[in-house]
């Protein structure tokens, strides 16, 4: 078999989650001879090179040792598990992690002695916990490379994409993220950071206080206090200071609810008006089960991981748009 044609292009597919069970095969080909053909990797930022080698590391070269268990967190959804080995192991869990991109199944991490790559692969936002005890909503289609401990003066992590941070508070080691092109400097607050490839970089605080600065020019440190938030316009290296937050950002700001025995559809109408969402299922009997809960200091997706584990439902993000199902398992009213 002729060596297979891989681009730039083609790597940011895979690490968008995007690329088609052909495309993942081809990948796979083309890691038996990584080291030797490295010219598409040039195409990458270091962060992105990282994760893309953790990655297949983890995903290509795991399942090819006798009893190898493939470095996975599952999900609520199920636990998967395989003894397979030889080329046919390669190609089933290739299959297997284009399949994870399409419905909520689960994540998959990258594993090396001292850092986790952790990719969110779902339709749904991730929330992980990190060693300080600090906390990570990842969104669909985003990455994040974080030490298995944090150690010496600063906790510092890397990201691609979106995610939500509640910094743990620890004035004597600096929580410090790269991203989109700045470095984002905290000891204790709230915040989210939306670093897209081929988008503008923002970072919008909800509580306490975040340096945000590109580390290529000097002076360009900013400060950002509560609904204050930064983007950062590449082309001119520069950092642009706003008062306005977008409407989006009201989902990570926590609140108390309590429903007593309430529908479904009462409860999403209520949360669309405080939030500023639209959260809605067209399953009209779902939309009939009672909820009875106390949600107290929730954001958003708190409330939506609880009512998964109380109701036994699901959901997935469709754009802007939050849309709410049953499981395939029996689902019992409350």
């Amino acid at each position: 078999m002729l060596k297979p044609r891989i681009t730039p292009a083609l790597l940011h597919k895979y690490l968008d989650g995007e690329c088609t069970p052909h495309e993942l095969f081809l990948l796979s080909y083309w890691y038996d001879s990584f080291e030797d053909n490295r010219e598409p990797m040039a195409g990458l930022n270091t962060c992105e090179q990282e994760t893309l080698r953790l990655l297949m590391l983890n995903n290509f070269k795991a399942s090819l040792t006798d009893n190898a268990e493939p470095e996975i967190i599952p999900q609520k959804v199920f636990t998967l598990k395989w003894w397979i080995t030889g080329i046919a192991a390669a190609i089933l869990l290739v299959c297997i992690m284009f399949l994870g991109t399409l419905t909520k199944s689960f994540t998959i991490a990258g594993v090396s002695n001292d850092s986790i790559i952790l990719s969110n692969r779902t339709n749904a936002i991730h929330q992980q916990k990190l060693s300080d005890g600090s906390i990570v909503w990842l969104n669909p289609k985003s990455s994040l490379q974080y030490p298995k401990k944090f150690t010496g003066p600063f906790r510092e992590v890397k990201m691609i994409g979106e995610a939500f941070f509640e910094v743990k508070k620890d004035h004597k080691h600096p929580f410090i993220i790269y991203s989109g092109g700045v470095v984002t400097r905290v000891w204790g607050t709230s915040f989210r950071i939306r670093a897209y490839r081929h988008t503008t970089t923002e970072v919008s605080v909800v509580t306490g206080k975040v340096s945000v600065k590109i580390p290529k020019k000097d002076n360009s440190e900013i400060m950002l206090l509560p609904q204050q938030k930064a983007v950062y316009l590449e082309q001119g290296l520069l950092l642009k200071k706003s008062d306005s937050l977008n409407p989006t950002m009201k989902r990570w700001q926590k609140t108390t609810l309590s429903f007593d025995n309430t529908p479904l559809q009462t409860v999403f109408n209520k949360l669309n008006s405080h939030y500023g969402v639209r959260i809605y299922t067209s399953d009209n009997q779902l939309g009939r089960y009672l909820l009875k809960a106390d949600f107290n200091d929730q954001n958003l997706p708190a409330i939506l991981d609880m009512m998964e584990n109380s109701l036994n439902v699901t959901y997935v993000l469709d754009n802007d748009e939050i849309v709410v199902y049953k499981k395939e398992s029996v689902i019992k009213r409350n």
